[in-house]
């Protein structure tokens, strides 16, 4: 079940770019040991706590990009190498639905991973890299 929660580092710079989303488990900062909520619980922000960094799952990170800055990730499979790679699309655009196109070429080129959690990862990571610049 832990592998449904975004890694520590990735955590903490959510807190620092503003994610305060309720979530069902925190890390225990600065030990990065994952705790979790009750169940029952309307779960835990990071405004909430000083000692504890709210755990989202990826799931939840994914929607606040798009809910946030409009960023969708998409993690995909390359059958002809048989391995995962990942896109992010700005969905707006002088206020307007946008998805820039890419030709194969500039695809071929992304760098592809071994299995849909590393691809997810990296998604993540991209995501993070793009809204903090």
């Amino acid at each position: 079940m832990n592998k449904e929660f975004i890694p520590y580092q990735q955590a903490l710079v959510l807190k620092e770019l503003g994610f305060n989303e309720p979530c069902f488990a925190t890390y225990q900062y600065p030990s990065n040991n994952l705790v979790r909520v009750d169940a029952d619980s309307e779960g835990v922000k990071n405004s909430n706590f000083v000692n504890f960094i709210a755990a989202p799952l990826y799931q939840q990170v994914f929607r606040w990009f798009r809910d946030e800055y409009g960023f969708r990730g998409f993690i995909g499979f390359r059958p002809n190498v048989k391995q995962f790679d990942f896109h992010i699309y700005d969905m707006y655009l002088s206020g307007k639905e946008y998805v820039k196109q890419r030709t194969m070429e500039e695809f071929n080129k992304d760098p592809k991973f071994g299995t849909y959690e590393e691809a997810e990862l990296a998604c993540l990571i991209k995501l993070i890299e793009i809204t903090k610049n």
